[in-house]
């Protein structure tokens, strides 16, 4: 069967955008300081890769959605959202983990 569609991989990970705790040299009695604007404790981030089933020429498409906190149903909404703008027009097979949030009624629906 060819369904001349892209199939997508999509998957998502918590990440921590505050900088690891290194040991480092400071004068004995002076602790160095490791100083950073970031405010957020935890982030997610999803990403989609997709690869055309019937033309692998085309090359990989590669997308990324990067958000404080975890996700949920309604930030994996969010995701699917933006990647129908991503894949307009075209037919995709998306292949999702079993986060069950994927799976919930409302990404049902």
């Amino acid at each position: 069967m060819n369904t001349r569609a892209w199939i997508v991989f999509l998957d998502e990970s918590g990440v921590s955008p505050l900088p690891q705790i290194r040991r480092t040299y400071a004068p004995r009695g002076r602790t160095p300081l490791l100083r950073h604007r970031l405010n957020w404790k935890h982030a997610s981030m999803a990403g989609a890769l997709g690869y055309h089933a019937t033309d692998p020429d085309r090359g990989a498409r590669l997308s990324f959605h990067l958000k404080p906190g975890s996700y949920d149903t309604v930030g994996l909404i969010e995701v699917l959202e933006q990647m129908k703008v991503f894949y307009r027009g075209k037919r995709v097979v998306l292949v999702r983990d079993g986060l069950s949030a994927n799976w919930s009624r409302a990404m049902r629906g």
